[in-house]
């Protein structure tokens, strides 16, 4: 080989190299940049031998934006977390007053026996402990009830029950009226029922000596701003937002960190409600079971909407259970575990055929999470 032919070699050789070197840098350059603004480095301190809670403390000793980032999957707009409001700093408008006091009405029922407060309870987070709710004359809903406690934080959302066939708080409202498992009573007795038991001076005093007949509309603006003033009290978890992280001991420090992280949750539950007011197939059908609940489906027709329900606000976790549509988990651990098996499902032979077809969202995924992150995580969510 002669030398001038060596030497080009030698150039493009070296050429190779400087490329390779360079593009190592630049990766290198985007793994340190992503670390620095927390992008996706959820293993931010971990060691071999566990975590360094010292470390995990100093981060979130920080505000709340230069946090460790959550693991958010790609299209989900999600929101950072935020803490509720004071609300012994707040007090209700007449409008809520007389709507709360119409919430806790037995005289709309059929039976004079059930308010929406029977089903909705202040004591359990605006939920209800039993399984499925009991409406007029004993009889079962089909549904565990949902928590009311957030809807004071949610007041843009456009798709209301487990099964999003509401798309008002208004609609909402009145549904359950009608409903022959819950009050049973038709829209147009209102006005001679409320009067019957001296509403219309209540009435008056909020919409105006002019009323002389209650209206369904202006039933259901009141119960709509008493909902619409519901909120969680303050917790921990909230203080922590607000700036003291010694709120958490280390177990709910952890689980706070791997429910931003390693467990995904915020996927779907963010913001101040922590949830998205999306609906999602969890594998929860429960189909070709005596309980066997297709969600949204049932009102759609669309097979796209099998299995789908609305993601619950997780405010109040420990006050709503039990929990999920079903009304079936009442232990949370196991509930973190079926998360954390990316909920799996064993189908009957009884099952439909559409049950059979994939329709889990993609959203739920193997997590990984060792016992004693499982108990964290549990730990965390007590504090809600």
């Amino acid at each position: 080989m002669d030398s001038k032919l060596k030497s080009m070699c030698m150039q493009y050789a070296w050429s190779k190299v400087i490329r390779q070197i360079g593009w190592l840098l630049l990766g290198w350059l985007a793994v340190m940049t992503l670390c620095a603004f927390g992008a996706w480095d959820y293993t931010i301190c971990q060691h071999e031998q566990g975590y360094d809670m010292a470390c995990l403390r100093e981060q979130y000793a920080k505000p709340v934006s230069k946090w460790p980032q959550p693991v958010i999957d790609k299209g989900v707009a999600w929101q950072e977390l935020a803490p509720v409001p004071n609300r012994l700093s707040s007090s209700l408008s007449a409008k809520a007053k007389l709507g709360e006091r119409l919430f806790f009405e037995t005289a709309l029922s059929l039976d004079g026996q059930i308010s929406c407060g029977s089903c909705h309870r202040p004591e359990y987070a605006f939920a209800d402990p039993r399984t499925v709710s009991v409406g007029v004359l004993g009889r079962k809903g089909e549904r565990n009830s949902q928590s009311l406690v957030h809807l004071g934080l949610m007041t843009n959302q456009v798709q209301f029950f487990w099964d999003g066939r509401a798309k008002s708080l208004s609609e909402q409202v009145l549904l359950p009226l009608t409903n022959l498992n819950e009050m049973a009573i038709s829209l147009d007795s209102i006005d001679w029922r409320l009067q019957e038991v001296g509403y219309l001076p209540k009435f008056r005093q909020v919409f105006g000596q002019q009323v002389q007949a209650i209206t369904i509309e202006q039933f259901s603006q009141a119960v709509v701003a008493y909902l619409q003033s519901l909120t969680p009290a303050q917790t921990s978890f909230d203080t922590v937002l607000l700036g003291d992280v010694s709120a958490f001991d280390d177990q709910q420090l952890l689980g706070f960190h791997l429910f931003r992280t390693k467990a995904r949750c915020m996927n779907c539950h963010f913001g101040q409600a922590m949830s998205d007011g999306k609906l999602h197939n969890l594998n929860q059908t429960l189909a070709g079971s005596a309980f066997a609940d297709f969600g949204a489906y049932a009102i759609t027709g669309n097979s796209a909407d099998f299995g789908k329900f609305k993601t619950p606000s997780l405010r109040n976790l420990a006050q709503s259970k039990p929990w999920f549509h079903h009304g079936r988990f009442t232990n949370l651990e196991g509930v973190v575990e079926m998360y954390n098996q990316a909920m799996p499902e064993r189908l009957p032979k009884s099952a439909p055929p559409l049950a059979r077809q994939n329709h889990k969202d993609a959203l739920i995924v193997p997590l990984g999470l060792t016992r004693q992150e499982r108990k964290a995580v549990v730990a965390f969510l007590l504090t809600l």
